[in-house]
């Protein structure tokens, strides 16, 4: 007879086979329902039983062929450790998403990153970029707190943006240097190509558009102005481990010495503030840069520690 009226005739068989054949179809863990052991004990009986029917499959001209018991109880036994085998092979773990990256860098160290779509970003002393879980799905959106230089692969169809401060930086295929302190606002020098600079509520058309050898900047009101043909090497010797300030007021100077040294300065008299500094530092000791400091700026300035005050070069110390 053939192999399905045998199990015809035996619905307990029929029964347990179709149960495995779901089961595999499904993908389900059929180890949960069906006792492993006692199918395979069960099918051990039935190759030994004598009185088991044998089964047979005709073929072309009348003949029969007809098969062992032992062969067909080792064709099930084999059919039902495929079966438990495949149910119980370890599923693959899931493919996390995509996470922030973050790179920040300490008191007077700087760091190149490469980004995924091939932009390189020049990482000033105490500075930190983020980068999105979904940079580059639609857009290429990056967050600067401090200073940067980036170097950007342009791609019209997915812009390139720096979001720093209340300012956003577009990209329109460019190389440029960013600027930036929560107190004096952001500061944009443009080596080649073209940037908009913009506050970041704004509307996409606001702001200014700065070419090569343009300098912007955004105040912390909001307001952005242009400088043309006014970069100098001061705007990008950072990149190389130098500071160079020409006629730069105190107030731009000192978060710059501060994220280089390591050092908070406090300014006793807010007049100096007004003061301008023409000088550079090229792997100075905080003590060597401040003195140097203050002789530019013809005042005093006394270190306390990780605090120097910076003061009139005759009267107090204390703030007036």
């Amino acid at each position: 007879m053939s192999v399905q009226r045998w199990l015809d005739a035996h619905p307990a068989d029929r029964e347990l086979a179709e149960h495995l054949n779901e089961a595999a179809r499904l993908g389900t863990d059929v180890t949960h329902d069906v006792d492993v052991e006692a199918a395979l004990a069960k099918v051990h009986a039935r190759m030994v039983d004598p009185v088991a029917p044998r089964l047979s499959v005709e073929r072309g001209g009348g003949k029969v062929r007809r098969w062992p018991r032992a062969v067909i109880g080792g064709l099930i036994a084999a059919a039902i450790v495929a079966v438990v085998v495949q149910t119980r092979a370890p599923r693959r773990a899931p493919v996390p998403p995509p996470a922030v990256q973050t790179f920040a860098t300490g008191v007077g160290r700087r760091d190149s990153v490469r980004l995924a779509d091939g932009s390189r970003v020049v990482l000033g002393p105490q500075s930190r970029l983020t980068v999105p879980a979904d940079f580059g799905a639609t857009a290429r959106t990056v967050e600067l707190t401090g200073d940067g230089y980036f170097d950007v692969h342009h791609d019209s169809l997915k812009p390139f943006s720096v979001r720093t401060n209340g300012a956003l930086i577009e990209d329109i295929g460019t190389t440029f240097a960013v600027e930036s302190d929560a107190g004096e606002g952001t500061r944009v020098s443009v080596v080649s190509g073209s940037v908009r600079l913009r506050a970041t509520a704004s509307a996409a058309t606001s702001g200014v558009v700065l070419t090569a050898g343009d300098r912007g900047t955004l105040d912390a009101l909001g307001r952005a102005n242009i400088e043309h043909n006014s970069v100098r090497e001061e705007d990008v010797a950072w990149t190389t481990g130098r500071l160079v300030f020409n006629d730069a007021p105190l107030s731009r100077v000192i978060p710059e010495m501060q994220r280089w040294y390591g050092v908070t300065i406090r300014v006793a008299d807010t007049a100096l503030l007004r003061r301008t500094v023409h000088t550079s530092f090229s792997g100075e000791s905080a003590d060597k840069a401040l003195e140097i400091l203050g002789l530019t700026l013809g005042a005093r300035i006394e270190r306390h520690g990780d605090t120097a005050t910076v003061a009139s070069a005759r009267g107090p110390t204390g703030p007036r």
